[in-house]
């Protein structure tokens, strides 16, 4: 018997984005891609907290794009593209030499591995956003959301590329490289440091330029292994 089938692929969803008129994109539009791939999700959820996330790491007023969540057929053939990597050199960038904050959450324990990680979140009035600073005996990452401890309820721990803002390591990077992060970032790490003589760890081995201006490097064991 010869039967006629009906077959529906399933719907999937892709991120158009749209250069903003004023900005430095301006005039490109096209489909988002993300490592020389074009970006596909399964469904609404999916797709909409990836906007989410794009426009969460925004760190000016003025977006150098926006997004909209489009369906697609099977049978497209997309030949407009623009990278979320090319986004990005424009959204992350600071307006100003100088952040105002407020600190909102403080948070200190161990990741897994004999890791211990000290994180504090900061609400930037000037951005109307949050932030959280994450500081170990190695280095430091800013995130859009709080991937560590998931205090935010964000379940955004297999998203880290998605949140991330910034990242260095202490031994590689001066304190000033960091421009507007540095305040936040010293509070951050004095807080962790602290945590780490509350709870009798080996101190971190930090270069001295980390180190408070008043304290000298401790003596003792350090603690130098990766985590």
């Amino acid at each position: 018997m010869d039967n006629k089938i009906d077959i529906k692929w399933p719907t999937v969803y892709a991120i158009w984005a749209t250069g903003s008129p004023d900005g430095p994109l301006a005039g490109q539009s096209g489909y988002l891609a993300e490592d020389d791939s074009l970006l596909l999700f399964g469904d609404t959820e999916a797709v909409e907290r990836k906007i989410r996330d794009l426009q969460n790491r925004c760190m000016n007023d003025h977006p150098s794009a926006s997004f909209e969540a489009v369906a697609c057929d099977r049978n497209d053939h997309p030949t407009s593209f623009m990278l979320a990597e090319d986004i990005a050199q424009y959204d992350l960038r600071l307006d100003t030499d100088h952040l105002e904050y407020e600190l909102q959450a403080q948070a200190y324990g161990n990741t897994g591995g004999g890791c211990m990680v000290g994180t504090q979140s900061y609400f930037l009035p000037q951005l109307d956003k949050t932030v959280w600073v994450n500081c170990d005996g190695e280095g430091v990452t800013v995130t859009t959301a709080d991937h560590i401890w998931n205090q935010d309820h964000s379940n955004s721990w297999d998203r880290y590329e998605d949140v991330l803002l910034f990242t260095a390591q202490f031994a590689d990077t001066t304190p000033q490289e960091l421009g507007a992060w540095l305040p936040m970032v010293r509070e951050t790490l004095s807080y962790t440091m602290e945590q780490q003589a509350a709870h009798n760890r080996r101190a971190f081995d930090l270069p001295d330029r980390w180190l408070p201006e008043e304290q000298e490097p401790p003596p003792g064991p350090t603690m130098e292994a990766p985590c």
